[in-house]
């Protein structure tokens, strides 16, 4: 871990330890989340403090050392993925909604309100859980940099709430000896998950979020997949799941030996990574830079300068990806009937994918309805239209 500060200053807190007065940063490896926590709360800090993981990033907002907020780019913690996941609102309802909220720039929880889609109450509600939700998801990361900036307010728009250290610091940690407990269960998001003859009872089956995942299993779709349906974060899809499993409502089925892909880091030295995505980037092969990114494993989280890299090669990827392979008016439409979809061995992104073309959404109108980041979800449409999956069509040609 390493400070900054102007010539070096170092603020002194009476009867505490000297701790730096501005630019914190490091990483959770030298410094936990807990610890860090601590930190602003027995300093009553108040600005922003930034992690970093990969292509996610995740903001904990404080004042006089308590929570009052948060933010992230993940897309299973925006608000329209969580009113899906929760069965308040359909994906056809969000790109609705969202279509009018491009064209009037007017909050998406108030135009869903004005619709009669929700309440006022029920949006603040789940704003308040979504941003304590953000900060409880950071407890389950293993690595990240992360940067503490001092007196840096929460946006504007930004709902606050009023959390202490402590309280976040108890659920976090039970969700994370929770996180192990699953991972017993499901070693990764491979298996698959079927129903057995034990039937779910009333009460639970007249509960939404529970009744919903439980509808989404199957005995074909693995874990993975149906996170994707529900569009709901991971842990809290595992975590109802897992107890469904527990009490003997779900059984596991493990994947068939070498199906998991296997993640392993690259052996070539940093620098030749570096040089060879930078080569791949400058001939415009963003794609194949972030397949080596992607190879190179554990080894990208562990360099800054392969980190920002990632963020280089995704942003020029989506921006070609627009203007080459998928532009955002064309409508996608499939080449074979939906039920042969199975047998072609396709990932869970591209199965949720393909799932969403209905000959009349155009790719922009599937963007904003996938819980899937935005360059993932390029490149699972642009390996369905290289696959001879899907097409792209004209507006005007979407009846032909």
């Amino acid at each position: 871990m390493h400070t900054a500060g102007q010539d070096g200053r170092r603020e002194r807190m009476k009867g505490r330890t000297t701790m730096p007065n501005i630019g914190l940063t490091g990483d959770l490896k030298t410094m936990s989340l807990p610890d860090l926590l601590q930190w602003t709360s027995l300093g009553q800090k108040s600005g922003t403090l930034v992690l970093r993981r990969d292509s996610l990033v995740k903001k904990v907002f404080f004042r006089n050392g308590g929570i009052v907020g948060s933010a992230t780019n993940d897309p299973t913690e925006y608000l329209g993925q969580i009113l899906i996941s929760e069965g308040i609102i359909s994906e056809q309802q969000l790109k609705e909604a969202i279509d009018q909220q491009l064209r009037s720039r007017v909050m998406l929880g108030r135009i869903l309100v004005r619709q009669g889609l929700v309440t006022e109450a029920k949006v603040a509600d789940i704003l308040r859980r979504k941003a304590q939700e953000t900060i409880y998801s950071l407890f389950l990361w293993n690595e990240a940099e992360f940067e503490f900036v001092e007196e840096e307010p929460a946006p504007g728009r930004q709902v606050l709430i009023s959390v202490g250290v402590d309280e976040v610091l108890m659920e976090g940690l039970r969700r994370f000896d929770t996180a192990k407990l699953i991972r017993k269960v499901f070693p990764d998001n491979d298996v698959v998950l079927f129903r057995t003859k034990k039937a779910l009872p009333r009460e639970i089956a007249a509960r939404k979020f529970p009744s919903r995942l439980y509808g989404l299993v199957d005995g074909r779709r693995t874990l993975a997949e149906v996170i994707l349906e529900s569009h709901s974060p991971e842990f809290n899809v595992c975590q109802v799941l897992h107890a469904m499993v527990q009490r003997g409502y779900l059984a596991v089925e493990r994947p068939a030996e070498g199906s998991t892909a296997q993640r392993s880091g690259s052996k070539q030295a940093v620098v030749e990574i570096i040089a060879a995505v930078k080569e791949l980037i400058k001939m415009d092969h963003t794609e194949a830079a972030l397949v080596l990114l992607e190879k190179a494993g554990e080894t990208v989280r562990a360099n800054a300068e392969l980190n920002a890299l990632v963020q280089v090669a995704e942003s020029s990827f989506v921006e070609r990806a627009y203007r080459h392979y998928l532009p955002p008016g064309r409508i996608p439409r499939l080449k074979m009937p939906l039920e042969q979809l199975v047998s072609q061995n396709l990932s869970p992104q591209e199965m949720f994918l393909a799932s969403r073309v209905n000959g009349c959404w155009d790719i922009q109108s599937i963007m904003t309805i996938s819980p899937l980041r935005e360059v993932d979800a390029l490149r699972a449409l642009k390996k369905l239209r290289e696959k001879g999956i899907i097409e792209l069509v004209e507006p005007q040609a979407r009846s032909a």
